[in-house]
This record gives structure tokens, C-alpha cells and sequence, in this order.
């Protein structure tokens, strides 16, 4: 879907959101496929692409947890419902924000409020995303489509190439010294070592049977 549309020179802008009105995307499939490979590209086909240069506006309508909120970590633009809540659980089923959120958060927000997040598995509410400037605009309820395009309206105002150009530096400007490629191999090093683990199976098992998890270390 994202190669068609970056190769479709008609197309100057994408918005992506959620079916339904319950979740935006409330992460990986916890029971049947946990254990499929990240795509290349990485989650959802966005977390590990350097050539998404077009702008990209998450319109986001309920849940945005795990890998939910790693696809609008990789907007440019996030519009939220206020009944909107965003997370990064992973840690509380044996595993972590592997594709982009434990790498991308700590640069969006406050360290330690990041790290807080990322280590309890704590939610945050649409208001405090907005507060902490992980969201642009929090819509009226039901609205967020509505508004997700009056953004894209604005965007649309201005000249395509250079939208495309400012979001290539800024992007760019926000990479650290190491490169994002080593980074993106450790993560998946380290998604390996924990799909092999005692753990993630615990957590796993505990998530589907709807108890507690016991935490061995292994």
C-alpha cells in the first residue's frame, strides 16, 4: 500500500486512522501471529522506511497502543479523539517497543517522562499527549477525521516538493550519531533474543489466559 503510494506522483498526502470507533490500532496480534517477522520496511510497513518523504497525518480515533502508537510516532501530523489513548504495554507481555517506539519516544517527549511510559506500560491520555506535544490537535468527539482533513487542507496550501524537502531535513536533523541503521539492527537482535525467551512465552500465556504474568529473568 505505502510503495503504491509513494510511487503515484498524484498523491501529495496520506491520512491514516483506524476502523471503527473503539481503537486507532491497539498493536500486534497478541495470540495467533506475535511470533510473524517485521516487514523490512518495519511496523506497519512505516517504522524502518527512509524514503517516506510525502507528509503523513494519523488521525487518531481510539487506542493507539504498542504498535499503534509507533504508527503515529511516524506521522508527521497526529490528530486525536479525545476518548484517544496512547501507550506502550509491551513490556507488561515479556517484550518491548521494538518497532520504533522504545527509539523514537525519548526524542518526542521528556526523557524520564518517556522512560516512565515505556517501563510501567502506563497510558497517556489524547490531552497529555497534546500537552507534551505528541499531538497537534485534539478534535471534538467523533470528529477526527473531520479535522485530520481541515490539517491536510492547510498542508495541501503549500507547494508539494517543498513540504517534502522540510520534512527530509527534519527528519534527518532529529537522527543521533549512531546511525539509524545500527539502531534498527539491534532492534531486531534484541526482538529475536526476546521471541526466544521464557518470558515472552509467559507473557504471552498469561495475556491470553487472563492472569498475571510470572517473570522468571530468562
Amino acid at each position: 500500500m505505502w510503495d503504491a503510494f509513494l510511487a503515484d506522483d498524484g498523491l501529495w498526502l496520506a491520512i491514516v486512522t483506524g476502523s471503527g470507533e473503539k481503537a486507532f490500532c491497539a498493536g500486534h496480534d497478541l495470540v495467533d501471529d506475535f511470533f510473524d517477522p517485521m516487514p523490512a520496511s518495519g511496523w506497519a510497513g512505516l517504522s524502518h522506511r527512509s524514503d517516506f518523504t510525502k507528509p503523513l497525518i494519523a488521525a487518531v480515533n481510539g487506542l493507539a497502543l504498542g504498535g499503534g502508537w509507533e504508527i503515529a510516532l511516524n506521522a508527521d501530523i497526529v490528530i486525536s479523539d479525545p476518548r484517544a489513548k496512547f501507550g506502550l504495554p509491551e513490556p507488561r507481555v515479556g517484550f518491548a517497543a521494538l518497532g520504533g517506539g522504545a527509539r523514537m519516544l525519548p526524542k518526542r517527549m521528556p526523557y524520564h517522562l518517556a522512560m516512565g511510559l515505556m517501563m510501567t506500560g502506563d497510558t497517556i491520555s489524547a490531552s497529555d499527549g497534546m500537552k507534551w506535544g505528541l499531538v497537534n490537535a485534539v478534535s471534538a468527539e467523533g470528529g477526527v477525521m473531520d479535522t485530520a482533513l481541515e490539517w491536510a487542507s492547510r498542508v495541501l496550501d503549500c507547494a508539494p516538493l517543498a513540504v517534502r524537502a522540510t520534512k527530509q531535513i527534519a527528519r534527518l536533523s532529529m537522527e543521533s550519531e549512531i546511525s539509524r541503521d545500527s539502531i534498527q539492527s539491534l532492534e531486531q537482535q534484541l526482538a529475536d533474543v526476546l521471541a526466544g525467551s521464557e518470558d515472552t512465552a509467559e507473557g504471552l500465556s498469561a495475556f491470553s489466559e487472563k492472569r498475571l504474568p510470572a517473570w522468571t529473568g530468562r
